[in-house]
């Protein structure tokens, strides 16, 4: 159980300390853990049989006083001994890190410091290590790292683990209360891809060092020192099992060398895993790619054909294809009745108002809102097959043409389901081929998870036949977020989500696991419709698809992606841009490296 500590001129600072080892060998787990009031911590790494720990209980009363400067570290404060031995035959990964309970807000501040002194020597001369504030500091997610470290073989290392208050800032946090527990933790040779991504994350609701604003990172504004830059946590997810950390903004940490390709860590899934977005093939190791090297080498449509909403889809079922006329001095609708294979043209009554069958002698804007139904006929109101119109351009009607008794609601449903006459999209084979290519040995290191192409409707507008605005176009969910509300959101209906396997939440269509990035991970990545933004992870310098679907109007479906410029756009679907897949990593991974584009996270 923690002890609390108050920081004031004459109160003292308790931390308990507790040493927590994760040993990594073979694949397997072994944990081992302690708990001691101690000044001391010894750790001897050698084989897993061998390990040895020694504590001697000794209480730390830790004296912090809001005038201490740093130059009085070594002299005025007391600190923990930290001893790490290495007695294997090869270099082991460690860090140190605290385990925060609880922590005031005055004290997430750059005057709130740790330093770790660093002794090569067995203590006999001391640098500095590494000096850090608790500007970041939450107890959302416990774990905030002070050092990840290696240690070559047979090597010793012993550190004076410092946490002192700058007296800069003293008079300002007086009576503050931090709880935390000091641990320490083992990867072995490799270390668990989770273990860099839970640590260090703030949440992104609450102003940071990077953040600004009050109420966290703003969405409806790209990725800046000001408005995101690092790794964050998901406001809404920080209870769940897996809560969702991602990366934002001009970040150089998230590179990983995968499968003989170069990746980069966009955020972590519900499940534990992470997402990576390919970034082109390694030279030398290193992962610096950019332009046309951080995608497939050939840019493919994502569809082959743009004049159907069904064209929006990874995977889509019936094709209603769009049609255009001149729609003026027609007999127009509001409603159908089918009977012996005829539809006859009837009037119908919405909100109160019954809108008759009526000739329009001119067509624009919005007079056919409440008038969708047509057979096109200047004298018929019945017909063996009947159009509805959706758009309305100039006098130019946009129209699909229906049969058998279907409405324009079955049509969508049709259109926008998989449940039937499934087909995959140009740009699924194209990713689909690469991956069977390339990839199909490494399956075994990805999970099943959910690759979205979010498909409901985010405005009907002129798809809607009770008095839905034929002058704006059909809009789906993703651009409404993206261009709107600037919401992001990581929800996706079944239909709409990509899985190898069916279950409660994935639809089971996929061959590989494999997919497209979103448009919402684009805007927690840092990017934004019509901004500019040169300086985030996921800026190429190229045009790129993403798995969401944006609007359909004047006889063109079109999905998202993100431009050359760095933000989010809308392209008609038969446009070639570049692909990049998305794969996740299953938890409990190990790697090696730092993952800068140098020495990007290797897994092993």
């Amino acid at each position: 159980m923690n002890n609390e500590v108050k920081v004031t001129n004459i109160k003292s600072l308790i931390i308990t300390i507790i040493l927590l080892v994760l040993i990594v060998t073979a694949g397997t787990f072994a944990w081992l853990s302690y708990r001691s009031n101690d000044t001391k911590m010894v750790l001897t790494i050698g084989d897993i049989n061998n390990i040895q720990i020694t504590l001697k209980p000794y209480e730390l009363d830790l004296e912090l006083s809001p005038v201490l400067s740093y130059t009085s570290l070594d002299t005025n404060n007391e600190y923990v001994t930290v001893t790490v031995t290495n007695n294997s035959s090869s270099t082991q990964y460690y860090s140190l890190y605290y385990d925060i309970s609880e922590i005031d807000s005055s004290l997430q501040s750059t005057s709130f410091k740790y330093t770790i002194l660093k002794s090569t020597d067995n203590g006999t001369t001391y640098t500095e290590d590494v000096t850090g504030n608790f500007s970041n500091a939450n107890i959302t997610d416990n774990f905030y790292i002070l050092e990840e470290i290696s240690i070559p073989a047979n090597t010793t290392y012993t550190y004076k683990v410092y946490t002192w208050v700058d007296g800069n800032d003293g008079p300002n946090i007086e009576n503050a209360v931090f709880k935390a527990d000091l641990q320490a933790e083992l990867y072995g040779n490799t270390r668990p891809l989770p273990s860099f991504i839970r640590k260090n994350a703030v949440i992104d609701n609450i102003s940071s060092t990077y953040v600004t604003n009050s109420n966290g990172v703003q969405f409806n504004a790209i990725s800046s020192d000001t408005n995101g830059k690092g790794l964050y946590l998901r406001a809404g997810t920080e209870n769940t099992a897996h809560p969702i950390y991602y990366y934002r903004g001009a970040v150089d940490n998230n590179n990983v060398l995968f499968a003989n390709f170069c990746w980069k860590i966009v955020r972590t899934t519900d499940t534990g895993g992470i997402k990576l977005i390919y970034n082109g093939v390694p030279s030398n190791g290193e992962c610096n790619n950019t332009g046309t090297a951080s995608q497939l080498a050939a840019t493919t449509a994502f569809n082959s054909s743009s004049s159907s909403p069904a064209d929006v889809g990874y995977m889509y079922g019936t094709r209603y294809t769009s049609s255009s006329a001149g729609g003026t001095g027609r007999y127009y609708a509001p409603d159908v009745v089918y009977n012996n294979g005829t539809y006859t043209l009837t009037s119908k009554t919405i909100s109160g108002t019954t809108y008759n069958v009526e000739i329009k002698s001119a067509i624009y804007g919005t007079n056919l809102d409440y008038y969708h139904y047509t057979c096109g006929s200047i004298t018929d109101t019945t017909c063996t097959s009947v159009r509805y119109v959706y758009y309305v351009s100039n006098t130019t009607a946009y129209y699909i043409t229906l049969t058998n008794g279907k409405k324009v609601e079955d049509a969508l449903s049709e259109m926008l389901t998989n449940s039937s006459n499934e087909n995959s999209s140009t740009i699924k084979d194209s990713i689909d081929n690469w991956y069977s290519t390339n990839m199909t040995s490494y399956t075994s290191y990805l999970e099943d998870t959910i690759y979205c192409n979010d498909r409901t409707i985010g405005t009907l507008n002129g798809w809607d036949p009770n008095g839905g605005n034929t002058s704006a176009y059909l809009n789906f969910s993703p651009r409404n977020r993206a261009y709107t509300t600037y919401i992001p959101s990581l929800a996706c209906s079944k239909n709409d989500s990509f899985t190898v396997t069916e279950s409660s939440n994935g639809n089971g269509k996929l061959t590989y696991p494999v997919g497209l990035l979103t448009s919402d991970e684009v805007m927690l990545a840092g990017g934004k419709s019509g901004t500019v933004n040169l300086t985030y992870y996921l800026y190429t310098g190229q045009n790129y698809w993403l798995g969401s679907a944006s609007n359909g109007g004047n006889g063109i479906a079109r999905g998202v992606g993100v431009s050359s410029t760095g933000n989010l756009d809308s392209y008609s679907v038969n446009y070639a841009n570049g692909g990049r897949p998305f794969v996740s990593l299953k938890p409990g991974l190990t790697y090696t490296g730092s993952g800068t584009v140098t020495d990007p996270y290797v897994v092993s």
